[in-house]
Order: C-alpha cells, then sequence, then structure tokens
C-alpha cells in the first residue's frame, strides 16, 4: 500500500481500472443453514461487518452483516438485547448486490452509494470470486495518492451519545438514526464509538450500563486539511471505518467508508 502524495490532483479517469485489482479474495461465507449465533461468532472473531451466504451448491443468495442481526435483536428487561436462535437465511439481505470483476472501479463505487451499501461481490458466472468493500476502495485512494482534502469529502450529519447514558439509549438511538456508528462524547469532545460491534458485543450487559464501558476507543481525528490519501492510510492503519473531522471549535464533520466511494466515482 502506497502513501506517497502528488502534486496535482489526478484525472477522474484514474478509478476505470477493472474491480478484480482491488476485490479481496477469498469471501468468507456461510450457509443459508447455519445458526444465526455460528454468524455472530465469525463476525466477532474474524472481525467482518458481514458474510457471504451461500445455499447447498455453494452459490452466492444474500448477505448477512451487523445491521441485519441487529435488526434481529429482541430487546428486554435485564440484557440490552438477545440475539435469536434461527438460520441464517432467515436474518439474511437478499438477494446480494454484486459486480462481475471487470467492472470498472469508479462504477462499483457509484453502486454503492446508490445502494447505500458498504460492499458488493464479485460474482464470475456463477462463482463467487471476490468482494469489494470500501476498504479497498480506500487502498485504491491511498495508492493513486488523491491530494483533495479531507474536508471536501466530509458531512455534518454526525449523532452523537454521551458517554454517561445508558447502552439501552445508545442501541436506540444506532437503530433510529439507521447510522453504523455513534461519537460518543464527553464535555462536548469525542472520546470513543459506539459502532455496530460494540453493540453486539454489549448486548449481554445490562440495559443501563454506561456507553463509555462499551464503546470502542479507536478514533481517528483529523483536520480538514490532510489529504484523502494520508486520511485513508492512517484509517486502514488504525482498522477505524470512520474519521472525525476537527477544528479547534471540536468536530465539523465525519468522513465514513461511503464517502472515499464518492470520491473514486466521480
Amino acid at each position: 500500500m502506497g502513501g506517497t502524495l502528488r502534486a496535482n490532483r489526478l484525472p477522474m479517469a484514474h478509478f476505470t481500472i477493472p474491480v478484480r485489482e482491488y476485490m479481496s479474495s477469498p469471501v468468507r461465507t456461510l450457509r443459508a443453514s447455519a445458526a444465526i449465533e455460528d454468524a455472530d461468532f465469525l463476525l466477532h472473531d474474524e472481525n467482518l461487518s458481514a458474510l457471504a451466504v451461500v445455499g447447498d451448491d455453494g452459490k452466492l443468495v444474500g448477505v448477512l452483516s451487523r445491521t441485519d442481526l441487529l435488526r434481529q435483536g429482541t430487546y428486554g428487561h435485564d440484557r440490552t438485547f438477545t440475539l435469536p436462535k434461527g438460520r441464517v437465511g432467515d436474518a439474511m439481505s437478499a438477494p446480494a448486490l454484486s459486480v462481475a470483476p471487470e467492472v470498472e472501479l469508479r462504477r462499483a463505487a457509484k453502486t454503492m452509494l446508490q445502494e447505500r451499501v458498504h460492499r458488493l461481490f464479485v460474482v464470475q458466472g456463477d462463482e463467487l470470486v471476490g468482494v469489494v468493500s470500501t476498504r479497498d476502495l480506500m487502498r485504491a485512494v491511498v495508492e493513486k495518492g488523491l491530494t483533495d482534502a479531507l474536508s471536501e469529502i466530509a458531512h455534518g450529519s454526525l449523532v452523537t451519545v454521551k458517554a454517561e447514558d445508558p447502552l439501552a439509549l445508545a442501541v436506540d438511538r444506532l437503530d433510529r438514526a439507521n447510522k453504523q456508528g455513534l461519537v460518543v462524547v464527553e464535555g462536548g469532545w469525542p472520546v470513543g464509538i459506539f459502532d455496530q460491534r460494540a453493540a453486539l458485543s454489549a448486548r449481554g450487559l445490562p440495559p443501563e450500563t454506561r456507553v463509555d464501558e462499551a464503546m470502542s476507543l479507536r478514533v481517528l481525528t483529523l483536520p480538514g486539511h490532510v489529504p484523502l490519501s494520508r486520511a485513508a492510510a492512517q484509517a486502514l492503519a488504525m482498522r477505524v471505518r470512520r474519521i472525525l473531522v476537527m477544528s479547534d471549535h471540536g468536530t465539523t464533520g465525519i468522513v465514513s467508508g461511503l464517502d472515499f466511494a464518492r470520491a473514486v466515482a466521480r
């Protein structure tokens, strides 16, 4: 992964490279007949945000993401929420969105933006050969040395939760805001991220547990003038999925994987 910045902004056409050059392979799969608890274990143990779901014939039939698991949650009094005992096929989203290996990377990025998804599976005929995600798009941004300022793709629609707020409130806000992560603030400044992984990991805790006992401490904050390639490189190195854009007055915006997709798609 290169981190060299180039002096001039590159032409838009440089993301016409085929998806096969940036896809990740092989793809972690799970059968539709598997138990939801097996999917939950794999997502957590391998730090994945989604799994490709295949039928008994090995063909792609859907996708199971952390979002799908959270939607299956049952909320109670002693636990923040509980996952059901059903099968993956009952909880997955179908069909799974896919592209061919020869599709241009920028076209794949446009599809992610249009469908509001963070990954597309790569299929050759009936064979699942890879997956291209927003993290792969970030690798492309790094390797192509985009010099655009981080502030150019940032947006201000961040949703916050206080460090002392209860888990039940954070999980509810995560669902209602349709966000993959909330910014945890203390005294008006970001101190952590409460995302879907944190919510799933903390689901057995009492609902009144403080958010800061379950949040992720991996927070990347950068000033808006940082070049996209350098910001993407730091996010990849830290394994974070969002970047907080800061000024002397606090948080001014947030950048997610889909924002990097926007930079690749244009």
